[in-house]
């Protein structure tokens, strides 16, 4: 395990930690993500999975909320659960039921969630907006200390040079572990169909997390945890920058997208993956 840098198509950097051939964020503590396959679960752990910016921070306030049946606004960030960021001892003195999230790889997180059945929400976004949110969010916080041009990052991005790895990876690898693991109790939720009606969405979060709140509720959840809302309630502003779908039109070029919708169709070829890179 090490700090490298790792470069763009352009020679400029971003500080990264490589761990075990995987490249993740430059986190102040290295040990939550050497040490995470130790961490302790709990059976009534409740987990929130998705590749970075793929809307992992709705997911979690929203969960939050449906837990704690409280609509209450804070400052508390997703970051106080995630288990690749947060000290472990941190982690580990949270009061159940935990609500912790991961950009890890399913198989590379502690195997006793599996084993406990615990309850996994899986978010899924398009890997062309999310290109342009991480590129915005890279450039944005000072521990990447990246300065690169969108024309030197995209396709670096795309092919899985930097933190996390490849969207592809991600996605296809989780779809097999589901098939796998036909007994693991995963909900599926898209960031697309989260735009397009959250309240059908946060049913379907109600009802696989046996939160049983009321459609009154659930409409003050909704309230509390739009985009606008936590833009201007959370403490990183950095994090919450459009939350639109389809901003990556006003990013890629022509080239670019016809480079990446090659690319999508020769990876995604025998995959069932639906994903909408529009909304109507």
């Amino acid at each position: 395990m090490s700090r490298v840098t790792v470069e763009d198509a352009g020679g400029d950097t971003l500080f990264q930690i490589e761990h075990n051939g995987n490249l993740y964020p430059n986190f102040p503590n290295i040990n939550s993500i050497t040490n995470i396959h130790n961490l302790p679960i709990r059976d009534d752990d409740i987990f929130i999975c998705a590749y970075p910016k793929s809307g992992t921070h709705w997911v979690w306030e929203v969960t939050r909320l449906l837990v704690t049946g409280q609509t209450v606004q804070d400052n508390v960030e997703k970051g106080a659960g995630m288990i690749e960021y947060m000290p472990q001892e941190d982690v580990t003195s949270l009061p159940s039921p935990r609500i912790l999230n991961s950009h890890f790889k399913l198989k590379l997180l502690p195997q006793d969630i599996l084993k406990k059945r615990c309850k996994i929400l899986y978010v899924m976004r398009n890997p062309k907006d999310i290109v342009v949110s991480y590129y915005n969010f890279m450039r944005g916080l000072p521990h990447y200390k990246y300065t690169g041009k969108w024309e030197n990052y995209m396709q670096y991005f795309i092919l899985g040079k930097f933190s996390y790895g490849s969207w592809f990876d991600y996605v296809l690898e989780f779809e097999d572990m589901k098939r796998s693991h036909p007994d693991l109790p995963v909900l599926t939720l898209h960031y697309e169909d989260l735009k397009e009606d959250p309240l059908r969405e946060i049913k379907r979060v109600n009802e696989f997390l046996e939160t049983g709140r009321s459609a009154e509720f659930l409409l003050e959840a909704i309230e509390v945890a739009s985009f606008g809302n936590m833009k201007q309630k959370k403490s990183n502003q950095v994090t919450y920058r459009k939350g639109v779908v389809g901003d990556w039109k006003n990013w890629f070029t022509v080239a670019q997208n016809e480079w990446f919708d090659q690319l999508y169709q020769e990876k995604m070829a025998d995959s069932d993956i639906k994903v909408r890179f529009t909304l109507p």
